[in-house]
């Protein structure tokens, strides 16, 4: 995890490395790089990674006053600028990306006509829930089932949802504003005392309506809120927003913001972990460094290592640490001490591909204002800080449709389709015994569910202009992430795997029809939609497959499921209370333990598995 080194402020003055008490300040405090003021005998619990799920726990976690707490981040706080909460600046925010996300590159993806792609993961204190475009939704009830099916006991829809509820204060929209744009909300399904702030569009561009009726008329029914475990049909988007001032509600704002305040509470940032101490195979605490010449600091957790890098780094801490796959650690001069092949494998994303056109007959009143009046969007601009009103607002995605396979394939197709789930991509057909495992499993359980119709397998979200995302949401592909060498600053290998199980390219094929015939609807075809990709000139099935292949992204910055819970001896990595497999003290929180990704934007699904993991590591620690 590559970084550059920020010195902080000492917010208070601190015992020296060697003098520190177990508690060391009046106030959480930001400890600097020279790190003069950790507790000398450590902390009850050490975190890596003050992303979303780092910050969720520890705060939970600190709550009661108890129990000692360090997180340690590699980025830093962001500036809270503009770029980060106005949710109207997420669409081109291109400056945002470069300051707080990984400079990290995939590699080359032979389906994709080995092109290489980026692998988007935040790189501040608040992680993905800084930089992500604010959809703030859920999956089916059948998404969270199957991680329960794959025997992770206690992780199905209905025992998430009081974590979903827990993590979220929801905010209904206005009466007015309700009725007249179709808003509803299952009062069941929401949370109305949790920290991150959740609600519904402020504002709505006239052609959106355009869309949700074009859906109904091509037989999607309308969902009045796909929170509640029903997320299948075409409904309105909630947003990670606080309604308040209409600015991002975020893991600083909701997790750190309430810790700080708190004795017992340190976040460290600006420093790399290299790995994880273990002493008989019992994680006792974390090394840690400034930068690559820098010596390295060791400091000890008493109860438990909490491991929060994210999917794309938390295999990257634990190859580095020992734990993993014994044919790669020994390929790069790293010993094995835990010989766990699941590590890194099992990546899952959202392939998309982005519909783009114009309409030739739009709404006076509509997206591309903002990009092409410079007065307008000026206008906007000076509204949105006036009032917390107008497209200023809204973030990306404004609505979706989420379908079943049995509406995206014609009904023949289907059954052949179904049939092929249990051929193995290549990246589980070579792995190692327990990986091909788990994969048969997950296979023959999503195969059986889609057959339920328990499932949807695609995405297709828009705002108001001539375009839209479709996005496969059940990918048969898996990719994997390893190392490339025993450093820490080295980037981690990033293979997306995309498209190597022939079902995802027939499915992603049929969508683009779905998609293309949604344009042809009344409620569309009124605005003369005129679409340059993808082709229009692509009509077969051979062409449509080429046209995928060229404008296919491997990722909707969804990365998950790199350090799957589960059985050992299916490939997981981690048990259904989150703690690594052959190894004590040491859990990981973040969103690589879902074992399949779930059909939806993932920020509130990884907060609803921290604040699990926060319930877990209390009930096991005495604390409930």
């Amino acid at each position: 995890m590559p970084i550059s080194t920020r010195v902080l402020l000492l917010l208070s003055a601190l015992s020296s490395l060697g003098h520190a008490s177990p508690i060391v300040a009046q106030t959480a405090q930001l400890v600097g790089r020279d790190v003069p003021a950790l507790n000398s005998d450590g902390y009850d619990y050490v975190i890596i990674g003050g992303g979303t799920s780092g910050l969720t726990v520890a705060n939970r976690l600190t709550e009661d006053g108890t129990k000692t707490v360090l997180v340690i981040e590699s980025g830093k706080l962001d500036d809270q600028e503009p770029g980060v909460l106005v949710p109207g600046y997420v669409v081109n925010n291109d400056d945002l990306g470069s300051k707080y996300v990984y400079n990290l590159s995939s590699t080359p993806q032979q389906h994709l006509g080995n092109r290489t792609y980026g692998v988007y993961a935040g790189h501040v204190v608040g992680g993905g829930s800084a930089v992500n475009g604010l959809v703030f939704d859920r999956g089916t009830a059948g998404d969270y089932d199957l991680w329960e099916a794959l025997g992770n006991r206690g992780w199905g829809w209905h025992d998430l949802l009081p974590f979903f509820k827990k993590s979220e204060t929801f905010t209904p929209q206005k009466q007015e504003l309700a009725e007249q744009y179709g808003f509803a909300y299952d009062v069941h399904a929401h949370g109305f005392d949790g920290p991150v702030q959740s609600s519904m569009p402020g504002y709505v561009w006239p052609g959106t309506l355009d869309f949700f009726e074009a859906w109904q008329q091509m037989g999607v029914d309308y969902t009045p809120d796909g929170t509640n475990g029903s997320a299948r049909g075409v409904f309105w988007f909630q947003a990670s927003v606080d309604p308040r001032k209409y600015t991002r509600s975020y893991a600083r704002t909701a997790h750190y913001d309430a810790a700080k305040k708190r004795a017992n509470f340190h976040l460290l940032t600006g420093q790399t972990v290299t790995k994880i101490v273990l002493q008989n195979k019992k994680a006792t605490g974390v090394m840690f460094v400034a930068n690559a010449t820098a010596a390295a600091t060791h400091v000890r957790a008493r109860r438990e290592v909490i491991l929060a890098a994210g999917a794309v780094h938390s295999p990257q801490v634990l190859q580095l640490s020992g734990i993993g796959a014994n044919a790669l650690l020994s390929s790069i001069g790293v010993k094995t001490l835990v010989d766990l092949p699941g590590v890194g494998e099992n990546l899952q994303d959202h392939p998309s591909l982005y519909f783009r056109g114009s309409f030739t007959n739009d709404h006076a009143l509509n997206p591309t204002n903002l990009t092409t009046n410079a007065t307008f969007a000026a206008e906007q601009l000076a509204r949105y800080y006036a009032s917390a009103s107008g497209p200023y607002t809204l973030a990306r995605g404004a609505g979706g449709a989420f379908l079943p396979l049995s509406q995206i394939l014609p009904a023949a197709a289907l059954p052949g389709l179904l049939a092929s789930f249990t051929t193995p991509p290549p990246a589980a057909a070579a792995a190692a015994a327990a990986v091909r495992a788990g994969y048969q499993r997950q296979a023959h359980l999503l195969r059986a569910f889609h057959a339920a119709n328990r499932l949807t397998a695609s995405e297709s979200s828009f705002v108001a202009d001539c375009g839209l995302a479709q996005s496969l949401q059940k990918p048969l592909s898996r990719g994997r992430i390893t190392l490339a060498s025993a450093s820490p600053f080295a980037a981690p290998v990033v293979d997306y795997g995309v498209l190597s199980h022939p079902a995802d390219l027939a499915v992603l094929v049929a969508l683009t029809r779905v998609n293309r015939a949604l344009f042809t609807q009344p409620a569309l075809a009124k605005l003369g939609p005129k679409l340059t990709l993808p082709d229009p000139e692509a009509v077969t099935d051979r062409q449509l497959e080429e046209v995928v292949r060229e404008n296919l992204q491997p990722s909707m910055a969804h990365p998950c499921c790199t350090t799957p819970m589960g059985r050992r001896g299916e490939g997981a990595v981690v048990d259904g209370r989150l703690r690594v497999h052959g190894v004590r003290g040491l859990r990981v929180v973040d969103a690589g333990v879902m074992p399949l990704v779930p059909a939806t934007h993932l920020s509130a699904s990884v907060y609803a598995v921290a604040e699990k993991a926060a319930h877990m590591i209390m009930e096991d620690a005495g604390g409930y």
